[in-house]
């Protein structure tokens, strides 16, 4: 029987270019929106602060003219005291005009202070007095009116630099004001730019993540969601040709399947005519027979045993891949055991294998047919891979409310690096089969299908001191 598959992959309609919804493009307008924020907020900071190193400069010069003013104007009221007095002493001209000049350019300062301490209260008083003193005769130029100039200039030297230092309190109140908008600003900002990087990681993430699942369900047969996959453009792709390769191994699947149901059927037909010409031998219907003769047909028979044992192994495996209902009943576990010993008896009394069973029966709610199968294939693969006199052990126990099936021999241990391997189908160790037949690696691969099938659990128990125990866990069915 020939099969030809023809395999077709499918055509890359898309192309990955520039274009919305690609993952380079999802990764640029990413950094660009994470970024964006961070941008801001280093603008608006340095724009912040170039405003208050200015505001910090004009403040600076303007209390250095201030201070600088406010020096001279103590200098010229000291100078228009003494000029005022040498005047009462000598009464010169010189003098006068002098004390003139000084009064004028005392006013000069006076206005320009005025103008930059706006609100102060002794400026009014000292423009009065200074008016005084230029309208008064001089006769009447006296050392009060000359005396109080001075004190209040002293007055305004000490107003100027408590508004000075007010005004510099109060831009550093703003400085203040001015950080923590920064710091309400810059958290906002960076609190924005997490959650746009939350968004976008869990758009990339989240497809990717959906990916493998896809490929994990792929590998384990599982069928696939319905569920269409929103992401980035190639991610998309990725799944349709993860679609494409699903539907391809569910083809090779099938393709399998019916080869092994073909080809167990075309052997099943000869192997009958092999089987009972072989009995007509053995029974002498065709006359008697030497011993030698005898030994063949005996040969031919178990041999031809053997065979059906593996074609029967072939066609559970091919049954197993399918969904099958299960009937669930007490079943006695001494009755299957016995079951799957009884094909095996002459072969374990050739090889002087002792079985230690049970002494008490135990039932369990469990598929008959289904747990044959598992101790079917751990007891044939207990013997035939166990020592010559050496020893096929079973025991019950009932853990957690689950029934525990350990099935162990004497033999060689299996090699640590083919743990992994050895529930695989058609996967054969370093160990092999002791008898005339060789194996075909499938039969604790049946039984792993099957366990699964029944909701239980196989695994290898013990694997050292030259025994080796498989352990059947049957779960707990409610009634």
């Amino acid at each position: 029987m020939n099969t030809f598959i023809k395999l077709q992959t499918p055509t890359m309609s898309r192309t990955h270019r520039w274009r919305a919804g690609s993952f380079r493009q999802l990764l640029l307008l990413a950094f660009l929106l994470v970024v964006t924020p961070l941008g801001v907020l280093l603008v608006q900071a340095s724009n912040e602060l170039v405003t208050q190193a200015r505001q910090g400069r004009e403040e600076a010069r303007l209390s250095l003219d201030i201070s600088q003013r406010n020096l001279q104007l103590d200098i010229l009221a000291e100078d228009i005291l003494r000029s005022a007095r040498q005047y009462a002493i000598v009464q010169r001209e010189e003098i006068r005009v002098r004390l003139q000049e000084q009064i004028a350019d005392y006013r000069n300062l006076l206005d320009i202070q005025s103008f930059l301490l706006e609100g102060n209260a002794v400026i009014p008083t000292l423009h009065d007095t200074l008016n005084l003193i230029e309208q008064a005769q001089d006769s009447e130029i006296g050392t009060p009116l000359l005396e109080q100039l001075v004190l209040l200039t002293d007055e305004l030297i000490t107003q100027s630099n408590r508004q000075l230092e007010q005004r510099l309190a109060e831009l550093d109140l703003q400085a203040r004001s001015t950080q923590q908008a920064l710091w309400l600003l810059g958290a906002i900002l960076i609190a924005l730019s997490a959650l746009m990087m939350l968004y976008f990681s869990v758009r990339i993430s989240h497809p990717v993540s959906v990916l493998i699942e896809r490929i994990r369900a792929l590998g384990h047969g599982h069928p696939r969601s319905e569920t269409p996959l929103r992401g980035p453009r190639e991610l998309v792709d990725l799944n349709d040709q993860l679609d494409w390769l699903a539907g391809h191994l569910q083809e090779l699947e099938e393709e399998k399947q019916r080869f092994l149901r073909h080809i167990s059927h075309e052997l099943k037909t000869p192997l009958t005519t092999l089987r009972e010409g072989s009995d007509l031998m053995a029974e002498e219907v065709a006359g008697p027979l030497s011993d030698n003769q005898r030994e063949i047909v005996e040969l031919i028979q178990r041999n031809s045993f053997e065979l059906q044992t593996l074609i029967e192994q072939l066609l559970d495996y091919n049954r197993l891949q399918q969904p099958n209902a299960l009937s669930i009943r007490s079943t006695s576990l001494n009755s299957c055991i016995d079951a799957a010993l009884q094909p095996h008896r002459l072969l374990m009394e050739q090889k002087q294998i002792r079985l230690d069973l049970p002494a008490k029966d135990a039932h369990w709610q469990t598929d008959r047919p289904m747990l044959h199968r598992i101790l079917s294939n751990l007891v044939s693969n207990a013997i035939y891979y166990g020592d010559e006199s050496g020893e096929l052990s079973v025991r019950y126990q009932v853990r957690d409310n689950q029934m525990q099936i350990d099935i162990g021999n004497i033999g060689p241990t299996i090699p640590e690096n083919e743990l992994e391997h050895i529930f695989r189908p058609f996967y054969q160790g370093q160990n092999r089969r002791r008898g005339p037949l060789k194996g075909s690696g499938i039969g604790l691969s049946v039984a792993q299908d099957a366990a699964n099938a029944l909701g239980a659990r196989l695994s290898l128990a013990h694997n050292t001191d030259h025994r080796v125990v498989f352990r059947i866990t049957l779960p707990a069915v409610s009634d």
